[in-house]
C-alpha cells in the first residue's frame, strides 16, 4: 500500500499515526528502564524509539515521522518528569534532526541502515550541539570520537531491526510500500 493509499483511508492512517506513536513512546520508556543503566557511555542509549521514525519516513513520510518524534519526545519527557530539562532538548532537537536527515535521505538511494547509521551520527551531534549550549564548554567534543562509534554500532543495529519491520509489513500489507 503506497502512501497515498494509505492516507485516504482515515481510520487507517490515523490509526497507524497512533500505533506508531504508542510503540515509539513504550520503546523509549523501556530502554530507559533497562538498557540505559547498562550502556556504556554516560548518557549513551542505543535508541531503539528511533526505529519508529525510521519506519514511519518510509512507510508515512517525513511529516508524519515529525509528528511522531514530535510528540513521542513531548508524551514521554512528561511521563518521566523531564519536560522542559535539558534531556527534553536533546531528545526534541536530537529527534527533529535526525528524523529530517532520514526523511531526506529516504528519497535517494541510500540503503535502509546506512540512513540509520547516518540519523544516528546527526542524532549525536545535535545532542553535543546541545550539550555544550548547557555546559557553555567545548571540552564536551572529546566526548564525539565515541558517541559517533555507537552511534554507528547503533545506527547499523536500529537500521537492520527497521528493515526486518518494514519487511515484515510489506508482507501483511501485500505489496511494496
Amino acid at each position: 500500500m503506497k502512501t497515498a493509499n494509505i492516507r485516504k483511508n482515515r481510520v487507517y492512517y490515523i490509526s497507524l499515526l497512533g500505533l506508531l506513536l504508542a510503540l515509539a513512546c513504550v520503546l523509549y520508556y523501556l530502554e530507559s528502564l533497562f538498557i540505559t543503566p547498562f550502556f556504556p557511555l554516560p548518557g549513551g542509549k542505543v535508541g531503539i524509539a528511533n526505529i519508529i521514525s525510521l519506519i514511519a519516513v518510509y512507510i508515512l513520510g517525513l511529516r508524519e515521522a515529525l509528528i511522531i518524534t514530535l510528540f513521542r519526545v513531548i508524551i514521554v519527557n512528561i511521563i518521566l518528569g523531564g519536560f522542559l530539562n535539558i534531556s527534553f532538548y536533546l531528545g526534541f532537537f536530537g529527534g527533529m534532526g535526525s528524523t529530517i536527515v532520514m526523511g531526506i535521505l529516504a528519497k535517494s538511494k541510500i540503503s535502509l541502515i546506512s540512513n540509520s547509521i547516518i540519523g544516528a551520527l546527526t542524532h549525536n551531534f545535535i545532542q553535543l550541539i546541545i550539550v555544550m549550549f548547557f555546559v557553555f564548554h567545548s571540552a564536551i567534543l572529546y566526548y564525539a570520537p565515541f558517541l559517533i562509534v555507537f552511534g554507528a554500532i547503533t545506527g547499523f543495529f536500529n537500521g537492520v531491526v527497521g528493515g526486518y519491520v518494514l519487511k515484515f509489513i510489506e508482507k501483511y500489507i501485500g505489496g511494496e510500500l
